[in-house]
């Protein structure tokens, strides 16, 4: 059995393609960035198309005056991506693609005889966009002007989901809304995301016992529910509180900043890189999540994996790994007197615990699906 994977950007795809590889099932791994990035194992059969990347973060960095919309230059960047594999694609029993990056790989893959599995990173995007138009509504701002998601895209989508045989989902709650659009329960496969153990793992690190040290990471946007952070942090009475955030600070986040009227210190540091991100996580109190949509969290098994508590709301996938105040929280979505809750009880209850979410795991459910597929 071989089995192929295609992404623009690594994302959820590369590591488990690469536990695919170490089984030896892997059939090629197609991938829109440049080889030195993303640096695959010895051996591991990789294909590379990386110029649009290359161009787009680039011009990414242009001052605003002069930076295309990062709209425009995301389409260009994955059709072109999607063209070039379907260009390219190499026979296999499965090539897995990402929703809006694989028409043309699915339509070669039809030729070809090999079956198709939409690899969904968040649920349909139609979910996202009624879920997300009232957030950004808000605060002003137009939603097509923040995301791809036009009638252009839903009909590219439309007919991704027509030449998908299976569906890849992380979570319980994108398979939920999978179902809930038509999709036959048996053609959804849910799988989980794990995390790097050689990166991600409790150390030697001990969080620091002066102050209740609150992480968040990602990127601070409407979608991960900075609002309902700031209202809890404004219900703090605790002198020892402090949020760090790790992550690209977007613009649709500064009208709530600029709101926040709380007393709790708010510390932000950019995108890191893991190593980094490791060592807060195991220097941390509790990570917080509480996102408006959220098809996994990758965020949370790294977390989890260095011992600290994770608190999500009901709309983040990954609390499917959540044990409620054992290894973390679930809280409702939009619901900061809860979260305020949540954050009190691990301050009084602070605790470590040895777990590990890796990919082989993961690795292991796809290859079992995959098998019972080819029968």
């Amino acid at each position: 059995m071989r089995i192929s994977f295609s992404a623009t950007n690594p994302c959820h795809v590369f590591p488990i393609a690469r536990e695919i590889d170490r089984a030896g099932a892997l059939g090629c791994y197609y991938s829109g960035y440049p080889g030195w990035k993303l640096r695959p194992p010895n051996g591991m059969t990789t294909r590379t198309h990386s110029l649009r990347t290359n161009i787009v973060y680039a011009l990414l960095r242009l001052p605003a005056q002069l930076k295309p919309s990062s709209r425009s230059l995301f389409l260009w960047q994955d059709r072109g991506f999607d063209a070039w594999v379907g260009r390219s694609l190499q026979t296999c029993d499965f090539v897995h693609g990402m929703p809006g990056q694989c028409l043309a790989t699915f339509r070669a893959a039809k030729r070809l005889n090999i079956r198709t599995v939409l690899n969904h990173a968040t649920g349909p995007a139609r979910e996202w966009v009624r879920i997300m138009e009232p957030e950004y509504l808000r605060v002003g701002l137009e939603l097509e002007d923040s995301c791809v998601y036009d009638a252009a895209y839903f009909s590219r989508e439309a007919e991704e989901y027509a030449l998908a045989d299976f569906h890849c989902v992380a979570s319980s709650v994108v398979r939920g809304q999978l179902i809930e659009i038509g999709i036959a329960a048996e053609r959804v496969w849910q799988i989980p995301c794990g995390a790097d153990p050689d990166i991600f793992h409790p150390g030697d690190s001990k969080p620091s016992g002066e102050s209740f040290r609150i992480i968040f990471a990602g990127q601070v946007g409407l979608r991960k529910g900075v609002r309902t952070i700031l209202e809890a942090l404004e219900m703090s009475i605790r002198d020892d509180e402090q949020i760090d955030f790790f992550g690209a600070l977007l613009d649709e986040a500064r009208p709530d900043l600029s709101s926040y009227t709380g007393k709790v210190p708010l510390r932000f540091h950019g995108p890191v890189a893991q190593q980094q991100l490791a060592s807060q996580f195991r220097m941390g109190s509790v990570l917080v999540l509480p996102s408006l949509e959220e098809g996994f969290g990758l965020v949370v098994p790294q977390a989890l994996n260095c011992g600290l508590p994770v608190i999500v709301s009901d709309r983040v996938g990954a609390k499917d790994l959540i044990r409620h105040r054992e290894n973390g929280s679930i809280i409702p979505v939009n619901d900061p007197l809860a979260l305020r809750r949540e954050l009190d009880y691990w301050a009084e209850h602070p605790a470590r615990f040895r777990e590990q979410w890796s990919w082989e795991a993961p690795a292991r459910i796809l290859l079992a699906l995959s098998e019972k597929a080819l029968k």
